[in-house]
């Protein structure tokens, strides 16, 4: 029986990014259990830390992929703290990742703790825009800034945050960055097109 256990486990890890589902699994269970709800407007955090398995090439600091997948484990516990997977799922939609931006500023050095920092700063009736940093607590220093667009189908996104906040959240104006990205995102839209060629 318990070969039969170790053969199932090795075959999912060969077919299956175990870790990751157990991570998604562990931060939205822990949100869950200790955290409280949140207006959707406001700012989520997780917490991780710089173990060896996050290391690059160079075995001193957080690979570049690393940052990368936090951003789901951060995303995914938004959307459970602010309710928004909830409507998503009554909505029968689903959140797609459109577009993501990063910018790295510092690394983040080997066994250091870090935070991840997730909040809605815009939204039209097809996306919602999503800044994430990552942040040492230990100097309050964003490590890296994410921007990313997350589009829903066959809703409008006005109103999935007019019944998350019961009417009464108001549409921040949209950052010079998020305009000057969406501007990016529209000018290689355009020359990606058929027609542009």
């Amino acid at each position: 029986m318990f070969c039969f256990i170790l053969i199932f486990v090795a075959i999912l890890y060969m077919l299956f990014d175990v870790n990751y589902f157990l991570r998604v699994l562990i931060t939205v269970g822990i949100g869950r259990l200790f955290e409280k709800r949140k207006k959707v407007t406001e700012p989520t955090v997780i917490y991780g830390f710089c173990f060896t398995q996050d290391l690059d090439i160079a075995g001193k600091h957080m690979n570049n992929a690393r940052f990368v997948r936090d951003l789901d484990f951060a995303r995914f516990h938004f959307y459970d703290r602010t309710g928004l997977y909830g409507e998503m799922l009554r909505r029968r939609t689903d959140a797609l990742q459109g577009a993501t931006s990063i910018r790295y500023r510092r690394v983040i050095p080997i066994f250091t703790f870090y935070k991840v920092v997730t909040q809605i700063i815009y939204w039209d009736s097809k996306a919602i825009y999503v800044e994430q940093q990552f942040i040492t607590p230990s100097d309050g220093f964003v490590r890296a800034v994410v921007l990313s667009k997350q589009a829903m189908l066959k809703v409008d996104v006005n109103e999935v945050i007019r019944t998350l906040s019961g009417g009464k959240a108001i549409k921040p104006d949209m950052t010079p960055e998020l305009d000057h990205w969406l501007k990016s995102i529209e000018a290689s839209s355009e020359r990606l097109r058929p027609h542009s060629k």
